[in-house]
């Protein structure tokens, strides 16, 4: 083997490997992995307890887990709401600020308000709104 030919073959598989991991990237950014959020599972805090309907009352907000990510459930004209409380600029937890009524994310303060919807900052999509069933009080998400 010549040193030119070792060469060309050294550049090709950098280049070929870089290239192979932006490929990956945009493939993965377009067809993002959604089984996080398939099935339904039960709202729980972060000890893993369940939290019941019961425990949320008109205008009251609850943060918890769900479907292995966070998630925020809150009750509005009688009707549970629930959000995930992933922040879709780059995957922060945003908090609810209640003097404010909105979700705010702390990483690049992005906000949302209520219903999900962008209203200031870096994110792209308002917050995914989950399913929400009441099972024996247990609230459960999918």
């Amino acid at each position: 083997m010549t040193r030119r030919t070792f060469f060309d073959r050294i550049f090709a598989a950098i280049f070929g490997g870089t290239g192979l991991a932006f490929v990956g990237s945009a493939l993965a950014y377009l067809y993002p992995n959604k089984n996080f959020i398939s099935g339904t599972r039960q709202f729980s805090n972060m000890a893993g307890q369940p939290i019941l309907e019961k425990e949320i009352g008109e205008g009251q907000f609850k943060s918890g887990v769900a479907l292995g990510s966070p998630a925020i459930v809150y009750r509005q004209n009688g009707e549970l709401i629930a959000l995930s409380a992933v922040c879709t600029h780059l995957g922060c937890t945003v908090s609810h600020l209640a003097e404010e009524q909105i979700f705010r994310c702390p990483c690049h303060g992005g906000e949302y308000d209520l219903d999900g919807s962008v209203l200031d900052g870096p994110p792209p999509r308002p917050l995914p709104r989950l399913n929400v069933k009441v099972e024996n009080g247990r609230i459960l998400l999918s």
